[in-house]
């Protein structure tokens, strides 16, 4: 298992537009299959009326999900998402940071199934909803970040 800290440096690493400085999204825990990621909107991420849009609230849960997966398969890196299921409960003022927890519900050697809630930080009622299934290659368990 990877620990978050070393997650986190990889994810900045290799996918800076999301992770890297300044770009707001933060690896806040990652162990044994489950993760919290955390997102200070910007104007970037936001629809008028100060909401958070639809696509950031997707990202943020797919980049949670593949740091819960890293904590798991180390090689996952090379997993990619085939499925991704998203209900958007209600709408997310950008007052605060948002955060997305995301926990592995099915392993498996071939497919991973996650789920994730996505809020507001300061708030114990979801936004959004999201199902995801992602395709773990042969060499997931193998490799190592």
């Amino acid at each position: 298992m990877q620990g978050a800290g070393e997650i986190a440096a990889f994810l900045a690493r290799e996918f800076p537009a999301v992770f890297g400085p300044e770009r707001g999204c933060v690896v806040d825990v990652a162990e044994a299959g489950r993760a919290v990621c955390r997102l200070v909107p910007t104007d970037d991420h936001l629809r008028p009326g100060d909401i958070v849009s639809g696509p950031t609230m997707m990202m943020l849960a797919d980049a949670t999900a593949y740091a819960a997966l890293l904590s798991v398969y180390p090689g996952a890196i090379h997993a990619v998402t085939t499925n991704l299921s998203i209900n958007f409960l209600r709408a997310l003022k950008a007052t605060h940071p948002i955060v997305a927890e995301c926990e592995i519900i099915k392993p498996g050697k071939r497919l991973a199934v996650l789920t994730c809630e996505v809020r507001g930080k300061e708030s114990d009622e979801p936004a959004a909803h999201v199902v995801m299934t992602y395709s773990l290659p042969p060499v997931t368990r193998d490799t190592v970040l």
